[in-house]
């Protein structure tokens, strides 16, 4: 973990250390713990890298690529450079024990030795010596206090080995706008130069710089990890056009760093009367659809970077501590928007949304926390515990395993004050559990999550509470409202009522007035249905439909005869629905059922008023149309 607190680098004593007298970048106690790291391998960092380093930044001036062994090797995913003039075989070898280095201990003598034994084979090297930069940037010392002068040795040798590059591909240059892409393999280490150097100038607290050297690595390579350091910097110098502009063109793609950066960014631009108030809750819940874990860590004091283990999951509880001890500063700037974002947590006091919308969000996907008391679906093995709960097949960690099942209750509707199955997502607990409304103990920020996630369900909201069930997820258009038409000769299958629903179900078609009458027949999940009162014919077709044939012969004969309000048709079977998963052990003959008279009789009553028609099938659909 790094630290402020100087301590001794052999016996980590924090009595009185003093630093070396040479490299200025280790502390000791005294003479007797200096003089044993010095035998253990500090003479190699202090005094043989500089001799080496020297050595080779003179023979960098006096290159000839005479002195060097030449190979052709072609010109298929070679630098243009090698293209044209071969591969020089000692820049190879000493690129072979560059990759034998990083499989060394961190920081290590040894690693180090036989990174000076690349530089000395081949003193052009970028790749030897931005491994030199990247050991004095994150491998001398835990110790904050030494980061300065560390991250100045660093830069020289990022500069020497893009002036190497540089000197090997005269192409190039400063000034070159093409894209460098990090597939390939020759690009990288200059590459990882340019980002290391950026990141020295800003541990060198030279911001500018760092912006500037950042933003010439994005123009080089626009996938670079580098710009989520890169967006930091733009907030802490207040340049909010200039993270705007970033993140515009390159997307936050489920970054928990980019994503909570526009969080920041969108309420700086609130509080500037650049954006509103939703903007920023829609930031908030984007980023915690990524990261659920790192608000509630922003206030927490004491965090510390684990550097003994940079692993970590996405979306895990590591990630987010990861994020939040790196970006301390830059929060810590702004603690209102820490304040505000804990305000939003419990809105009024209340920790728990009603039963229905909780079903909604277990069902709708979205990655929340909610703390309760569960058990297993056998009812025993009782927990008390926050957890990450899911009703949404495609969102069930370990989805693919051979073990993995889906319990066929949550193919049914919910009944209120029954059991609530949910997969719980945790990486060390994850598998299918069950609780009870009464057991929900706390949801966070569960307005927001209800507030947006019916904007990713394509704002499926009408106010008339009989246009959707409520557990009908994502994926669904807004309906409008239509004046009455007569459907008077269609009956609802459970009350005789006059349809308002048309139901595809296995080769048939029935008709249903309300939710209520629909839910109580259609058992299994995802009901296909369209609305008699709708200008358009909706049929979407995914996996989680439950039904094994689809009539679209059904639907079109329906909608043109009783769909008077009808001017489009938007049709599209998912390639998921037909495609049996290899881990999938039900039955899955799924078919469609399209005819082409069933398809002429529809555009010979319809063809005056229909303004768009749009049939989607996944090209591996077609061959289970029964045409």
């Amino acid at each position: 973990m790094s630290s402020n607190v100087r301590k001794c680098n052999w016996c980590e004593s924090e009595v009185n250390p003093k630093s070396c007298q040479k490299c200025q970048l280790l502390d000791y106690c005294g003479r007797e713990c200096q003089f044993a790291d010095w035998k253990a391998g500090h003479k190699i960092l202090c005094s043989k890298v500089p001799k080496a380093a020297k050595k080779a930044t003179e023979k960098i001036d006096s290159f000839q690529l005479s002195s060097y062994t030449i190979h052709n090797i072609g010109t298929f995913m070679v630098t243009e450079a090698q293209a044209r003039r071969g591969e020089i075989v000692e820049e190879r070898e000493a690129q072979d024990m560059c990759y034998n280095a990083m499989e060394m201990v961190k920081g290590s003598p040894e690693k180090l030795e036989v990174v000076l034994r690349a530089l000395d084979h081949f003193p052009l090297s970028t790749e030897a010596w931005g491994m030199l930069g990247h050991f004095y940037q994150y491998e001398v010392t835990t110790d904050d206090a030494k980061l300065k002068k560390c991250s100045a040795f660093a830069l020289k040798m990022y500069d020497n080995a893009i002036v190497s590059a540089r000197k090997l591909n005269p192409t190039w240059t400063e000034d070159r706008s093409e894209e460098w892409p990090w597939g390939e393999i020759d690009n990288r280490p200059y590459l990882r130069s340019l980002s290391g150097r950026a990141i020295a100038f800003k541990n060198m607290s030279k911001r500018s710089e760092a912006i500037a050297q950042a933003k010439r690595l994005m123009r080089l390579n626009p996938h670079s990890s580098i710009r989520d350091m890169l967006c930091t910097w733009f907030l802490e110098a207040r340049d909010t056009e200039g993270c705007t502009n970033l993140l515009r063109r390159c997307g936050t793609n489920g970054d928990t760093s980019l994503s909570f950066a526009d969080v920041l960014l969108q309420y700086i631009r609130w509080k500037k009367d650049d954006a509103v108030e939703k903007d920023v809750k829609k930031a908030l819940y984007e980023a915690m659809k990524v990261n659920p874990y790192v608000p509630d860590l922003l206030g927490v004091e004491g965090l510390q970077k684990d550097d003994e283990d940079p692993y970590y999951s996405f979306g895990s509880m590591k990630e987010a501590e990861l994020y939040v001890t790196g970006s301390r500063k830059l929060w810590k700037k702004h603690q209102d928007a820490i304040d505000y974002i804990t305000m939003l947590k419990y809105i009024d006091g209340v920790e728990v949304p009603d039963e229905e919308h909780f079903v909604d969000l277990l069902k709708s996907g979205t990655k929340f926390q909610m703390k309760c008391i569960h058990t297993n679906l056998a009812g025993s093995d009782l927990k008390e515990s926050t957890v990450i709960g899911t009703q949404k097949r495609n969102q069930c960690v370990g989805r693919g395993l051979e073990t993995f099942f889906w319990p066929r209750q949550l193919n049914r509707p919910h009944e209120l004050s029954g059991d609530i199955l949910f997969h719980n997502n945790l990486h060390q607990e994850i598998g299918w559990r069950k609780t009870n409304y009464g057991n929900i103990k706390e949801v966070p920020y569960w307005r927001i999550f209800l507030q947006f996630c019916e904007d990713d369900a394509d704002n499926d909201n009408d106010d008339s509470e009989d246009i959707l069930p409520s557990s009908f997820g994502p994926g669904q258009s807004q309906r409008a409202k239509y004046e009455s038409v007569d459907t008077s000769s269609l009956k609802c299958k459970e009350c005789n009522s006059s349809a308002r629903f048309c139901a595809l179900d296995n080769e048939c078609t029935e008709f249903y007035c309300s939710k209520s009458c629909m839910s109580n027949f259609l058992q299994e999940s995802k009901p296909t249905f369209f609305d008699l009162k709708s200008s358009t014919m909706k049929v979407h077709v995914s996996s989680e439909c439950s039904i094994h044939t689809v009539s679209l012969d059904d639907a079109f004969l329906v909608a043109s005869e009783h769909m008077p309000n009808l001017n489009s048709v938007d049709v599209y079977i998912d390639q998921s629905f037909l495609i049996k998963d290899e881990f999938d052990f039900e039955d899955n003959n799924r078919n469609i059922i399209l005819s082409p008279d069933a398809l002429k009789h529809f555009f010979d009553n319809v063809k005056t008023k229909l303004v768009s028609f749009s049939f989607r099938l996944d090209d591996c659909c077609w061959e289970n149309l029964k045409l």
